[in-house]
């Protein structure tokens, strides 16, 4: 049984999360034997850019986005302009995909229907679109997701709404998605509490994953991305 090691960063800045993505990600490229990490966090309002993020993206300037209060940070993910914000439960999935299956559409795959298994368990049936990645309720997407990928190990996941302000996505195009809506699991009337869905998220990663995972401590997350330092 392979192990995989979780921690809850609670409410972290993205630069900081971004920084120790990127140094765990390193450190996975230089130990192969390590299976990988699973974290959680909550960003402050955030709009980052993926690769793929076109001009249009953003329905009103750069500039005047940040003097509402936003970020807005540069990803090396795929994907266009994405939002994270207060409310929203982010999983950031950093594996050797060596360990699984060395295979990018289906770890994206995976993802989704980890996503999908998890909002079976409060009762909320969701759904792929052919055309665009992300989980969907219908016709509005509730969880949005992005990875890179480098010597088959990965960075990035996924962005789950839960009790997330939605207003805040009407800056943005989501995605580069101009046709379809946002929505999130309070939206539509399920209270389930934070902590209650990443334990449903936990338990259907072990299952699907065929892993155990392994708490660790945010002290031990940057002493590993410290071996990356020279």
């Amino acid at each position: 049984m392979k192990t995989v090691k979780t921690a809850d960063f609670g409410v972290m800045d993205y630069k900081e999360a971004f920084d120790i993505q990127k140094k765990i990600n390193r450190y996975l490229q230089m130990n192969h034997e390590i299976a990988g990490y699973l974290f959680f966090v909550e960003h402050p309002p955030v709009f980052t850019l993926g690769r793929n993020r076109k001009e249009e993206d953003f329905l009103f300037s750069i500039d005047y986005v940040k003097n509402q209060g936003f970020q807005v940070f540069e990803s090396n993910r795929g994907g266009n302009v994405t939002y994270h914000g207060p409310g929203q439960i982010v999983g950031y999935l950093l594996v050797n995909m060596e360990h699984f299956k060395k295979d990018v559409q289906w770890f994206v795959w995976q993802m989704e229907e980890w996503i999908i298994e998890t909002l079976k368990n409060v009762n909320m049936k969701s759904n792929r679109k052919e055309k665009y990645r992300g989980i969907w309720i219908e016709d509005e997407k509730i969880c949005a997701l992005g990875v890179a990928i480098k010597r088959w190990a990965t960075m990035h996941g996924f962005a789950l709404n839960h009790t997330t302000n939605l207003d805040h996505f009407h800056y943005i195009n989501p995605c580069g998605i101009t046709e379809y809506g946002i929505t999130s699991i309070e939206k539509q009337g399920v209270d389930y509490p934070r902590k209650d869905m990443i334990q449903f998220l936990k338990k259907n990663f072990e299952r699907m994953y065929m892993t155990e995972l392994e708490s660790i401590t945010m002290e031990e997350v940057k002493w590993i991305a410290s071996k990356t330092e020279a």
